[in-house]
């Protein structure tokens, strides 16, 4: 059970850099442009952006991709440092990040009317925190 939740976070983890990466490059392509019509409408925008204010939104999101990735990667890499030598802080400063990131992403989302992102969040943070929650160290006779 300890090596499906491990490789469940490493999945998590390495999902948010492919995901980075996809916002830092798909942003600008036509694939988006539904997930921009959502947020328009979520703000209440009752009619088309602008091309310019498109395009600060669109560069936007794409500046946001490698800041996803970047988490994504220390996140797996905090995971395997836990799973493989049992560091005392590693997993009290993962939980603090999942809820410092949580909260305030849910919060910013919730005042614009981006309810969408308040849910998933929600499922995030507990598809990361209960697995997590329940990860324990290898052994020295796991580990050797």
């Amino acid at each position: 059970m300890q090596n499906l939740l491990y490789r469940w976070l490493l999945a998590v983890g390495l999902g948010h850099v492919l995901l980075g990466v996809i916002l830092a490059f798909t942003a600008q392509l036509p694939i988006a442009a539904p997930y921009f019509q959502y947020l328009y409408a979520s703000v209440g925008a009752s009619q088309a952006p602008t091309a310019e204010y498109h395009s600060l939104l669109t560069t936007m999101v794409r500046l946001f991709g490698p800041t996803v990735a970047s988490w994504g990667l220390l996140f797996s890499l905090l995971v395997h440092l836990y799973r493989q030598h049992g560091h005392a802080l590693i997993k009290p400063a993962l939980f603090a990040a999942l809820l410092l990131w949580c909260v305030l992403d849910s919060v910013i989302s919730a005042y614009y009317g981006i309810l969408a992102h308040t849910y998933l969040n929600t499922l995030a943070a507990l598809s990361i925190a209960l697995p997590l929650l329940a990860l324990h160290p290898l052994t020295k006779a796991q580990a050797g």
